[in-house]
Order: C-alpha cells, then sequence, then structure tokens
C-alpha cells in the first residue's frame, strides 16, 4: 500500500496534502485490522477435543462448550423439535478411525458431523457427511449417513456442555451428551475379531523375532473364544523359543480350552513358581485362581 502511494505522481502542493492524509488514514485502517486479527481473548465457547480408543477403532469428537450462564438450555435456548449444532460455532465433528456400528449400522472410517434434535421424551442423532458446516447452515438431509432416536435421562446440573465417553468395553464405547441436567447416550460398537485375525496373520508372516508375537496370538484367540487348538500350537511355538512365566501360563490356558486339564495344571505351576520368582505378585495370583479353577475340573 506504502508503494502504491508513493509511487503516484501529483501535479500540485494541495493535491499532495489531501493524497498524503488519504494515505496516513488507510495506512491506520490496515494497521487497526491487523492489529485486531492478531487479538487473543478468552472465547464465550471455548474449542474442545475427546478420543478414545476401543478394540482395533478410535473415536474422536471435536466440539464447542457452551455454558448456561443463569439461562435455561433446553426447551428454550435450545428449541425442542429444532435441529441443534450439538454445541456452538462450527458443527460438532465425529472422527472414525476403524470401521464401527452405530445403531446397528455400519459406518466405515472418516469424518462426519452430529447434530441432533432434542426432545422431552425422545432426542435424534444425525450423522451428516458434510464437516465444513457452520451451525446448522447449509445442512441438507440428502446427505445424512444415519438418523436415530435416543431416549434423554435426567442428571446431575452440568454447566458447560459436554461431550464423553463412558461403559468402555473391547468391543464399544458409550457417547454421552450432557448439558444443564439433561444426558443424552448413544453406542459406537467395533467388532474387531475378524480383522484381529487377520493382523494376527499378516504379523506371522513377516515378524522375525515370534516369542512374543505367537503368545500374543494365542492369547487372543483364547480370549475371544476362537480356535483352542491353534491357540496351543501357537503358544507351543512361543515356549519353544524360550520360556517365560507369561507364555507358560498362556500354554497352560490353552491346554485348559482343550479340555487338557492334567497339563494345564503342570504348565501352570511351573508359571507360577517363574512369576513367584519374579516377583510378579499379581501374575502369579493370577496364575492360582485359574490352577484352582482347573482342579476343579
Amino acid at each position: 500500500m506504502g508503494v502504491f502511494c508513493l509511487t503516484l505522481r501529483i501535479k500540485n502542493t494541495q493535491s499532495m496534502k489531501k493524497y498524503i492524509l488519504f494515505c496516513f488514514t488507510l495506512l491506520t485502517i490496515v494497521a487497526q485490522t491487523a492489529t485486531a486479527q492478531d487479538l487473543e481473548l478468552p472465547q464465550p465457547s471455548p474449542w474442545a477435543q475427546v478420543s478414545q480408543k476401543f478394540g482395533l477403532a478410535q473415536t474422536t469428537i471435536t466440539y464447542s462448550r457452551p455454558a448456561m450462564k443463569g439461562r435455561t438450555i433446553f426447551g428454550s435456548l435450545v428449541p425442542y423439535g429444532e435441529m441443534w449444532r450439538t454445541g456452538a460455532n462450527k458443527a460438532t465433528e465425529l472422527k472414525i478411525e476403524g470401521t464401527v456400528m452405530i445403531n446397528n449400522q455400519k459406518v466405515e472410517a472418516g469424518s462426519y458431523s452430529l447434530f441432533t434434535i432434542p426432545g422431552q421424551t425422545e432426542w435424534t442423532i444425525i450423522i451428516n457427511k458434510n464437516t465444513e458446516l457452520w451451525g446448522t447452515g447449509g445442512y441438507k438431509q440428502e446427505e445424512d449417513v444415519m438418523r436415530f432416536t435416543v431416549k434423554p435421562t435426567a442428571t446431575t446440573s452440568t454447566e458447560s456442555f459436554t461431550i464423553g465417553f463412558s461403559n468402555v468395553k473391547d468391543k464399544s464405547i458409550m457417547v454421552d451428551l450432557i448439558w444443564e441436567t439433561t444426558k443424552v447416550s448413544f453406542e459406537i460398537s467395533n467388532d474387531f475379531v475378524e480383522q484381529g485375525k487377520q493382523n494376527i496373520e499378516t504379523a506371522i508372516k513377516s515378524a522375525e523375532n515370534t516369542l512374543g508375537l505367537y503368545n500374543d496370538a494365542a492369547e487372543f484367540y483364547l480370549d475371544y473364544n476362537l480356535d483352542p487348538k491353534l491357540a496351543m500350537e501357537w503358544s507351543k511355538k512361543s515356549t519353544a523359543q524360550g520360556e517365560r512365566y507369561w507364555n507358560l501360563y498362556t500354554l497352560a490356558r490353552a491346554y485348559a480350552a482343550n479340555g487338557m486339564y492334567k497339563e494345564a495344571i503342570e504348565i501352570g505351576t511351573r508359571s507360577n513358581t517363574m512369576a513367584t520368582e519374579a516377583k510378579n505378585t499379581g501374575f502369579a495370583q493370577t496364575v492360582a485362581a485359574s490352577l484352582a479353577e482347573w482342579k476343579k475340573k
């Protein structure tokens, strides 16, 4: 801007004075604008992000958190029966890593917007493909991935709108939307067993040190009641490379899963002794509890 002002040719003094005044005013406005753009102040609805890993999936939610500030929220500030951005500012974003199920519908990995329609006795949850919306402006129902309804429940008063995760399990989590005295929840699940089996197959083909890998694979098959014979085969391959109290215990579990309790007790006892010698009291107690159950068979 300054270069532009200086390169013009001014024919008389009066014009020069007016032109200098114009340039000074313009530069002042530009400077003030730049200063305003750099100014950082507390936001009334601050940005927040929560993330949760479960199974072979991960869910991350990015949103803004408005506060009650003495106001009545649902049925007033947030009307019943109308679409809500589920927060403030830009529409709330739901990022999925891995393939999951929401409301018994498959949702592929990707980013989605999360909207709701609050109601006194029922809320509508909306998962939409467009993540660039500011609030509900520009929303198109044809871009919905799904809509489903849930029942709200009463909770203790919460000043700031909060999204969190609860009841975290191997295969599922609950997403909780909480504000004022209302809580709304829905489940996201991840059936990871088939993916886990594929991951094991790929890892065994490419791994060099398989002592721990074979043990982990056997544990996975035992934990989820898959193929006990294959679990025992992998356990034996692990212990053949070196006996540790943890892979001996996995082998003992594999014997038990195949109904071979005598062998399970023998191997389990060795595992318990080694864990005790290693001063891993917690692990030794776990093995002892299994031994007690196997001796009843």
